[in-house]
């Protein structure tokens, strides 16, 4: 079945269209090209427009995903006149690998090694190309059980850096009623829409750490921007100013703020060790003040992070409802559990629940969020807090899973 990638002009208009874009790929290390990007944007709308005329919820039907195309449509991509630079950014990522890292069920990493494109073709005659998409892409593209972020392919395909891209999708991502949770901290509560990360997973997101073969030792990526000040001149202030540009222009919803976290040692001294990033949307702006509505200079007023507390106290006797472990995306959840776990009990226990919990999250999509629920309550008593190590694991063992998961209508035997 062969299908035509619609233009961006036929489709999204002036403001532009709303596409899925898999979270799984976006927290993925970024190791594509602006261009590149730009037509991954462009097929993974047009996927989405064919999920139901082509019955793409059967994994068989992937097999025959090929889409034509046309000079026009390659210049809505990169402009009229890099139609040229767009067919060989095409041509070059049917050559170009995706490297998943994932964990499966038992914990176990599993590198995936695929393409976006496994055919690419060009009609000399009439000019016209096809394109097949890998059936890989199932489990990463159209899978819709699992969790994906909408763009706006006007603002995707307006972005003129891969940095300010994988920025775009960062602030989509975290736009909602998303709220951090720092399970090292659990009574520190983080104002909605407010992401803290360290250096180490944000140089591997954005594709700046150096890339091995775990199994070869071979280098697939250099390491890029080592000096800090040199990471933030260079990757995060561009994309910063250009999607604030587009913001205050009417052709982004989406913006941030940022400062760094925790250091390593004592005093502003310390090297960095955590980004913090504040998210803004037209729903949420930054201010109601125009003349606070801008990135943060220094001088001004300092950046806040958490919630404001009334009392000393208020922050421990705050009770988080289970909505709010239900903003975090599945496996977000799921490593907060494992997390939470490894605290307090031993590494054979950890597996044994964990199976146990992975168990009940197939039956109830709810039951990560519920898990983290009912630890996050525990963690709030006095008693807990100055316990033993011993009297912790005893906690969680014989009445956190034995007894308050209950109120969720289900819960875990001991490990015999």
């Amino acid at each position: 079945m062969t299908k035509r990638i619609y233009t961006l002009i036929e489709n999204g208009g002036i403001n532009g269209s709303p596409f899925s874009f898999s979270n799984l790929l976006m927290r993925s290390p970024l190791r594509y090209s602006m261009m590149e990007r730009r037509f991954l944007y462009k097929l993974s709308e047009a996927i989405k427009m064919r999920y139901e005329q082509m019955g793409l919820r059967m994994r068989e039907n992937w097999d025959n995903l090929v889409f034509n195309m046309t000079d026009k449509d390659l210049a809505s991509i990169g402009g009229n006149t890099h139609i040229v630079r767009t067919y060989t950014t095409i041509r070059a990522l049917a050559q170009k690998s995706i490297i998943q890292f994932r964990y499966n069920k038992q914990n176990q990493l599993i590198i995936d090694y695929f393409h976006w494109i496994d055919a690419f073709r060009w009609n000399t005659e009439t000019n016209d190309y096809t394109v097949r998409v890998s059936p890989e892409l199932y489990d990463y593209v159209i899978s819709l059980t699992k969790s994906f972020t909408v763009l706006n392919l006007h603002t995707a395909i307006l972005l003129e850096s891969k940095y300010s891209q994988k920025f775009y999708e960062f602030c989509c991502q975290y736009s909602g009623d998303f709220r951090f949770i720092d399970p090292s901290t659990p009574n520190v509560i983080y104002k909605k829409r407010v992401i803290k990360v360290s250096i180490k997973a944000f140089r591997f997101t954005f594709g700046l750490s150096e890339l091995n073969d775990p199994k070869t030792g071979e280098l697939l990526e250099k390491e890029k921007y080592l000096r800090f000040k040199t990471m933030v001149m260079k990757v995060i202030l561009p994309a910063q100013e250009e999607l604030y540009r587009l913001y205050q222009e009417n052709h982004s919803d989406v913006w941030f703020d940022y400062q760094v976290g925790d250091r390593y040692g004592r005093g502003r001294n310390g090297s960095p060790r955590d980004l913090i990033f504040y998210i803004y949307t037209r729903t949420h702006p930054k201010s109601t003040n125009p003349k606070k509505n801008h990135p943060w200079k220094e001088g001004e007023e300092p950046l806040y992070p958490y919630e404001e507390q009334q009392n000393p106290s208020s922050r421990a006797s705050r009770k988080i409802k289970e909505s709010d472990w239900l903003q975090i995306d599945e496996p977000e959840q799921r490593k907060i559990v494992y997390q939470l776990l490894l605290c307090y009990l031993n590494s054979d226990e950890v597996t044994y629940y964990m199976k146990q919990i992975d168990k009940e999250q197939e039956r109830c999509r709810d039951s990560y969020a519920q898990v983290i629920q009912v630890i996050y309550e525990k963690q709030q008593q006095p008693k807990f807090q100055q316990g033993t190590k011993a009297y912790k694991r005893k906690c969680l063992v014989e009445f956190v899973f034995t007894k308050n998961l209950k109120h969720y209508g289900w819960f875990i035997m001991p490990k015999i």
